[in-house]
């Protein structure tokens, strides 16, 4: 009975227990959204950390950690590569060599870490193939020079992404977006190449209005950008006696990922044409990379191996990576504080709404006393009613919140407007929002905490009554 009284009780003031149920439903969804961007964010960081950059599993000589060294290569290279081949959870792993190296184009100079890689070993491991923009990733037939792919922050550095109005590009500009009398602007730029961005954005302000500059210059700049594709790379080695050489590579393709540091960071060569270079022989290798099944299996593997390989350096993707594993053990943390700080905001709402319903019932909790409702069925009953309209607006809200967040699952947030500076930390400019079940299991526990603890004060208000004084109240 006290269940279904209850029940009745919260919405005899329709108006009122509606705007309570509304304000749960947003603050919910608001939180929830919170914590899909914030997990979905953390998920694209940690999945493209291990298969872009450090993969699940590292194995080196323990001396290359401390500063890189050409010399400390791995020991036993073909027994480690048999424990590989048998060790049950291992996927697939690359071997790599290392350098970091100054690369010399016409005009420009970057220096960057130069990865030596198996190309049909490499692409098992790693997702950069994927992420290619110019050309193609290692493989195929060898030209006159050994292939080089770097990435687009190198290719920037090194001044490879060019600027030039081409009849061509003219011909195929959208005419829906961009006015004739901007187009016909664009013809007196023109065949001239723009070496630089603002060398290009400097001509386009010459010839274009101010509210022409402001509303198209950057998606010219970008429509009119190209790579500068089989350039020569004339790149500087150093062996281990201290021997310097300088070979040339081509430009065979270039990547872009979501994190612009490692983009500036890192380019890739044949293994064997670099080992060549350095005289190393065909098992000299400075790191190989692997990867599990899993990022939990991982760490399994990771120990397997390390008592497999004691004269080796075995380090998992959680020590290769600290700040990434930091992010997975705190992620959940974090967004149930943003659900624990609107929950509490939203308490004062049901307070005052539980506060106000016990005031206007002062005649009619005072009968049910003086008819044989002890207090403790009172209590409950205010405790209930309080519980019941925060699970209705809880999980409104959550229906809600799963909706929106199973169609923005497949769509994704655009966040482009920073862009720039979220690749610049590593994190996607579009994020995918991801909520489990066991988050949503969570919201409901702290959604019923909050509606006891939110009640206990209008209830003991109700306790406190007295049955003779409450009935004369009119």
């Amino acid at each position: 009975m006290i269940l279904s009284l209850s029940w009745k009780n919260i919405w005899r003031n329709k108006t009122r227990s509606l705007v309570v149920v509304i304000a749960m439903l947003l603050g919910i969804f608001g939180g929830v959204m919170a914590a899909g961007i914030m997990n979905g964010w953390i998920e694209q960081r940690i999945h493209d950390s291990i298969h872009n950059e450090v993969s699940h599993i590292q194995i080196h000589n323990p001396g290359y950690m401390y500063n890189e060294e050409i010399q400390y290569t791995i020991k036993d290279f073909e027994k480690t590569l048999s424990i590989l081949d048998t060790t049950y959870g291992v996927s697939a792993y690359s071997p790599r060599i290392k350098q970091f190296v100054m690369a010399k184009i016409a005009g420009a100079s970057s220096g960057f870490m130069l990865v030596g890689a198996d190309h049909e070993k490499e692409v098992r491991v790693s997702e950069i193939h994927k992420h290619m923009i110019e050309g193609e990733f290692l493989g195929g037939e060898p030209g006159r020079h050994p292939s080089i792919v770097i990435g687009s922050k190198i290719a920037e550095n090194l001044k490879l992404l060019n600027y030039q109005v081409t009849a061509e590009k003219i011909d195929s500009i959208e005419k829906e977006v961009y006015p004739q009398e901007l187009i016909k602007k664009l013809n007196d730029i023109g065949s001239k190449r723009y070496r630089t961005e603002k060398q290009f954005q400097q001509r386009l302000n010459e010839i274009l209005s101010p509210e022409e500059y402001s509303g198209y210059a950057a998606s010219l700049t970008d429509y009119f950008s190209f790579y500068r594709m089989r350039a020569n790379l004339e790149i500087t080695l150093q062996d281990e006696d201290g021997n310097i050489s300088y070979p040339v590579f081509r430009l065979r393709g270039i990547y872009k990922t979501n994190n612009q540091a490692f983009d500036g960071m890192y380019a890739f060569v044949d293994r064997n044409e670099l080992g060549g270079y350095l005289g190393f022989g065909d098992g000299e290798v400075h790191e190989i990379a692997i990867l599990t099944a899993d990022n939990e299996t991982a760490l399994d593997v990771s120990e397997r191996l390390s008592s497999f390989l004691p004269e080796s350096e075995v380090l998992s993707w959680r020590k290769l990576s600290p700040d990434i594993a930091l992010y997975t053990d705190f992620s959940n943390v974090i967004a149930y504080v943003y659900i624990v700080i609107i929950l509490f905001a939203l308490a004062f709402g049901i307070i005052n709404t539980m506060m106000m319903s016990v005031l206007e019932r002062f005649k009619e909790l005072g009968m049910l006393m003086a008819i044989g409702m002890n207090r403790q069925k009172v209590f409950r009953m205010i405790m209930l009613e309080s519980v019941f309209l925060s699970l209705t607006g809880a999980i409104t809200g959550m229906v809600f919140s799963g909706i929106i967040l199973a169609l923005l699952g497949k769509t994704g947030i655009n966040f482009g407007m920073w862009g720039e500076g979220l690749e610049s930390i590593g994190y996607a400019s579009i994020v995918y929002p991801v909520v489990t079940i066991e988050n949503y299991i969570w919201i409901t526990v702290l959604v019923i905490i909050t509606g006891i603890i939110s009640s206990i004060w209008p209830a003991r208000r109700a306790l406190r009554l007295n049955p003779v004084e409450a009935l004369r109240t009119e």
